[in-house]
């Protein structure tokens, strides 16, 4: 960001009738300073103009630590001619811009992190419509071996029904099912396999569809309808 700043000379004073406590016989004058900052998004007055005493014999300022109480008492008694700052800080036109397009922002994020989120229900294509072919679903399938109740092999994906002949149905897996759980726009809808798996419905309710295979040994859960 641009960044310029000076050094404004509001008054300047004779002081002819103080002594010089550096250089007795060489002149000096009181003036008051006041710094001034300027950048592409706003500009900035100092509220108080700084006091320095000038050698005129040099051109050089003088320590304060060098102040008589004769000077510091001139300064008390001047400093109140010496014009206000015209402002203290300014924004530019970028700097309204600017500051207009943050408000905005922030607005929009309390908004947004304040209004009502979609329900789940609102989110899901409800899937308690039969089951036809061509219909695709999102979700898991246990398989077990024979004579064992514990699933040896889950599986997460996408699945298609081709076949609905009167209840008994005919469903491919897709070729790329995840061994653990991922969102369903991450996993592959498009290509299935050949074999098919027949089954029979063993529940159905609006958000989700359970199957089970002619033989037993494979259940699905279908939660989400393509």
């Amino acid at each position: 960001m641009f960044f310029y700043t000076k050094r404004i000379e509001e008054k300047v004073f004779s002081v002819g009738q103080l002594e010089n406590p550096i250089n007795p016989h060489a002149d000096m004058v009181l003036g008051f300073y006041r710094n001034y900052a300027w950048t592409a998004f706003f500009r900035i007055y100092n509220k108080n103009a700084a006091p320095l005493y000038w050698d005129l014999s040099t051109n050089k300022t003088i320590p304060k630590r060098k102040w008589t109480g004769e000077m510091h008492a001139l300064v008390k008694q001047k400093e109140h001619e010496v014009p206000a700052a015209p402002y203290r800080f300014k924004l530019t036109i970028v700097g309204y811009i600017m500051t207009l397009f943050f408000i905005g922002f922030f607005a929009y994020l309390t908004y947004d992190s304040l209004r009502p989120k979609a329900s789940y229900a609102d989110q899901v294509t409800p899937i308690q419509e039969t089951p036809k072919a061509g219909d695709m679903y999102f979700g898991r399938f246990e398989t077990m071996k024979p004579g064992e109740r514990v699933a040896s092999k889950v599986g997460f994906g996408w699945f298609k029904v081709i076949e609905n002949n009167q209840g008994q149905l005919k469903v491919a897996m897709n070729r790329n099912m995840s061994s653990h759980h991922k969102p369903s726009q991450e996993l592959n809808s498009t290509d299935y396999e050949e074999q098919t798996i027949d089954a029979n419905i063993s529940s159905q309710e609006s958000f989700q569809l359970n199957l089970i295979s002619s033989d037993k040994l494979t259940e699905m859960y279908f939660t989400e309808k393509k």
